[in-house]
């Protein structure tokens, strides 16, 4: 018994090992069929509409994609001309916190008796630790955008084969099932209406949040109102991070371009209400417990993504793991680690 039990454990690791080394070689690879594959859950109902009202397969499959991608290439689009115009102030911001930073050292070194060689030396310090940490976040992020814009052609050619041979791939899964307790269809059924409600449900919190965010920053008279609005409202689809960076971006902004404590401390309001409301009454209605993960669980996937996929991990951890979850939900030999992973206190296996 014990020996089995060990035997359990150790395939257990060996398993996990396995799983990390096939993620972290075989990222492009991956996520050429993971995104495509989530985006044909998304589309499918409107792929359907069109094929209901006498549209070929091909066609709508066709349509259906083109229309996602031109979406997704709009709003980068919209966003990259409105940070060109931001990139041109950039040299007068680089003044202003040359300035600021001035009067910080001289308040310093008259109030807490630090000249001000050690705070340049404090300084330059922080802003090199900063500044590595900050830029190997920009680097992962422009070289993850660069790798993905430079796949949006063959996503875009597997999301159409995707959509076209799905009845294929349903025939597939019924085969492997046939004769199993567990069916592989069924769960595949229940993997695409989670990834649907929640990508629809992560979607519109968004919208909401770049409304919000963008009006509260006009009646502020923040400058580049609508192109901070809407990027702290992008990266909240990184939980818990890009909700911090959303709001930084927006009150460095405020703080180096207004000569008032008023306006960050108004961008703190801003950026504070918008949140209390996501989190306490937006995305518990739209978005609901749709993934249902504890907060451990999701913790923990972020971090793990992060660490193996970089940025693109860090955006499809929370949607994996839920995926990950439901099929641990219907294969009742991993009901164990689906109750470890979920909300639910009250467990439906026999010990």
């Amino acid at each position: 018994m014990q020996q089995g039990a060990l035997q359990r454990y150790v395939n257990l690791l060996l398993a996990v090992v396995l799983t990390v080394v096939v993620l972290h070689y075989g990222q492009r690879l991956l996520l050429v069929l993971i995104v495509p594959s989530i985006l044909a859950f998304l589309l499918l109902p409107f792929v359907r509409m069109l094929e209901g009202r006498g549209v070929p397969r091909w066609l709508a499959s066709t349509l259906a994609s083109f229309s996602a991608i031109l979406v997704v290439a709009g709003v980068i689009g919209f966003l990259g001309a409105r940070f060109m115009s931001f990139r041109d102030e950039l040299p007068q911001l680089q003044e202003k916190l040359d300035g600021r930073i001035d009067k910080a050292q001289e308040f310093v070194a008259d109030h807490l008796s630090i000249s001000t060689g050690e705070q340049v030396v404090w300084i330059e310090d922080q802003v090199r630790n900063l500044g590595e940490a900050g830029g190997k976040l920009a680097v992962d992020l422009f070289s993850w955008t660069g790798a993905f814009l430079s796949d949006v052609v063959l996503i875009g050619i597997i999301l159409i084969l995707m959509l076209m041979y799905r009845d294929r791939f349903r025939q597939f899964l019924d085969a492997i099932s046939e004769g199993k307790e567990v069916s592989a269809l069924e769960i595949v059924d229940r993997i695409a209406e989670l990834t649907r409600h929640y990508l629809r449900g992560v979607g519109l919190v968004i919208l909401i949040l770049a409304v919000l965010n963008s009006v509260g920053f006009l009646i502020i008279g923040l400058k580049h109102a609508v192109l901070l609005g809407i990027t702290a409202a992008l990266l909240t689809i990184i939980p818990y991070i890009g909700t911090l960076i959303g709001g930084v971006l927006p009150l460095a902004v405020a703080f180096l371009t207004k000569d008032s404590l008023a306006y960050p401390l108004a961008v703190l309001g801003v950026v504070g209400l918008a949140q209390f409301l996501e989190g306490n009454f937006i995305t518990p209605k739209v978005v609901g417990s749709s993934v249902s993960l504890n907060p451990l669980a999701s913790i923990v996937a972020l971090v793990a993504g992060g660490m193996v996929w970089g940025i693109a991990g860090m955006v499809l951890a929370i949607p994996l793991t839920g995926m990950f979850k439901v099929v641990c939900d219907a294969i009742p030999q991993l009901n164990p680690y689906g109750y470890l992973l979920g909300e639910k206190t009250d467990r439906k296996w026999r010990s």
